[in-house]
């Protein structure tokens, strides 16, 4: 009897001693490692993660960390290669972090990070059935996580953050919610994010990367407030030349928002070296960049670049059209049309911009020229030079529909952009009446565009009206990121 109760004490202290070994510990170099993971200095993690692991070999964080470089490394670059080595690490990740201790807050934290990260990468690779299991996986467990550890902050980032994802899944991906059973508003979810990056407690390190990266991508898309935006990168002390994923979220929207030059000014600071994740990326952007600038041949290097060296789908298409293009506006309409082909055989239809260089691949019809340098110029910030373009035409001095339905709405643009309102929602209005029912995008734009301008003026009822209009619109390119900014618009005005 003796015996037997000696040895069930020795199995439990070995199993006590088990579950003491493995345990999240989020140390100094737990934080050296998010430091360089979110930099995108992934090679220098993934070394790092490898020290810890011999060092610390029941420290859990470091499970978790791992799965981070992963993600970064996956979602970046897309490598059809690194996917079919390094996604299934996804789950056993998942399981090895399932078998540590469930009273830390790191628990249900990390598993949830680890199947949000799954779900993104799934997505990505068209994965959506099981992406979005992974989804609703990583919000549940991020709810659950905030009940029972309320004043574990990280947790507030990405609950925050899919919150606000949520209350706004276009309608090309609603079923997922509906589905799932998932809910979200876009002021509780901001809120939370912006709560944490004001916070000062001991957590107030362990995502501030990831808090910095996504927050301005919350004012611009889901607030719609640019002067926000702006107003916060500016005021944050971000360092755009160590930190590549800042120095990515950056580039990314002052590109998208007509601010060409600083775009390729942050992309000719960044630094260099064998510590990065190698990006083809940065080829993208400055091709956008210098083709907005109607930089032509510096354009088609950057594009060829990208094309080249960028192993994955996204934007593949898109790349091949806007190369198309800087031919195309040089009269070479033999490496135009070669390259405008290459885009129907290449790339994926996954994203808004790749279906549109397809749809108008396959359309056959070339852009005008005048309104192409205008539409270019003006997305690059330089308003000026692209009225000029436009000066003393009218609908009437364009043959082609499509055509009659942009003049209008790129006159709309530019006056938007130079903060005339007046003559902006003249236009729009007029671009909405010639196209409300073409397959163009040009009129559910003007009526997203419309809605933002009475938004700002306050007139949320007229505001509702043309986000309604936005939403109303069928079968043009990019309705699922419009319907999105649209929706969003909704929830603003709706107090």
């Amino acid at each position: 009897m003796k015996k037997l109760l000696l040895w069930s004490l020795i199995i439990l202290g070995l199993h006590s001693s088990t579950k003491a070994q493995s345990q999240y510990n989020w140390n100094e170099s737990s934080q050296v490692i998010y430091n360089a993971a979110t930099s995108l200095r992934i090679p220098e993690a993934r070394k790092l993660i490898a020290i810890e692991k011999k060092n610390n070999p029941n420290n859990l964080t470091t499970h978790l960390l791992e799965s981070y470089a992963n993600f970064y490394q996956l979602f970046l670059n897309e490598n059809p290669t690194d996917f079919s080595q390094l996604f299934p690490h996804f789950n056993e990740q998942i399981k090895i972090l399932e078998a540590g201790p469930k009273q830390s807050p790191f628990y249900l934290y990390s598993l949830a990070l680890v199947h949000l990260h799954k779900s993104v990468i799934g997505f990505r690779f068209n994965k959506n059935w099981e992406a979005a299991l992974d989804f609703r996986r990583a919000y549940l467990l991020l709810k659950e996580n905030k009940k029972v550890f309320p004043k574990f902050t990280p947790n507030d980032v990405y609950y925050g953050f899919l919150t606000t994802v949520i209350a706004t899944i276009p309608k090309g991906y609603s079923w997922i919610a509906n589905l799932l059973g998932m809910s979200g508003t876009i002021v509780e979810g901001n809120a939370l994010v912006l709560k944490y990056l004001q916070s000062n407690d001991a957590y107030s390190n362990y995502c501030k990367n990831e808090a910095l990266f996504l927050y301005p991508y919350l004012l611009m898309i889901f607030e719609g407030n640019e002067k926000k935006t702006f107003e916060f990168i500016q005021n944050t002390p971000y360092d755009l030349i160590n930190n590549h994923l800042h120095a990515y979220m950056a580039t990314n929207l002052f590109l998208n928002h007509q601010q060409s030059e600083k775009a390729i000014s942050i992309m000719k600071g960044i630094e260099i070296n064998e510590n990065y994740l190698t990006l083809p990326f940065w080829q993208l952007e400055k091709g956008y960049a210098f083709l907005n600038q109607l930089k032509i041949e510096r354009a088609q290097k950057s594009f060829l670049d990208f094309i080249n060296k960028f192993k994955g789908s996204f934007y593949i298409k898109d790349a091949y059209e806007k190369l198309s293009w800087t031919y195309y506006l040089q009269g070479d309409q033999k490496n135009a049309t070669f390259y405008r082909n290459e885009s129907l055989k290449k790339g994926s239809l996954l994203t808004d911009a790749d279906k549109q260089a397809n749809d108008n691949a396959l359309n056959g019809a070339w852009p005008n020229t005048l309104l192409l340098k205008a539409r270019l110029l003006s997305d690059g910030g330089y308003q000026t030079q692209a009225l000029q373009i436009l000066a003393g035409k009218t609908s009437n001095d364009f043959s082609q529909e499509t055509d009659k339905i942009e003049f209008p709405y790129r006159l709309g643009r530019i006056y938007d952009l130079s903060e005339q309102p007046i003559l902006a929602i003249r236009f729009y209005k007029s671009a909405i009446e010639k196209g409300q029912n073409a397959p163009a995008y040009f009129a559910a734009r003007a009526a997203l565009q419309l809605g933002l301008l009475y938004e700002k003026k306050a007139d949320f009822e007229k505001a509702i009206t043309f986000y309604n209009t936005c939403l109303t619109m069928k079968n043009h390119a990019f309705k699922n990121s419009l319907d999105q900014k649209a929706k969003a618009g909704i929830q603003r005005c709706v107090k």
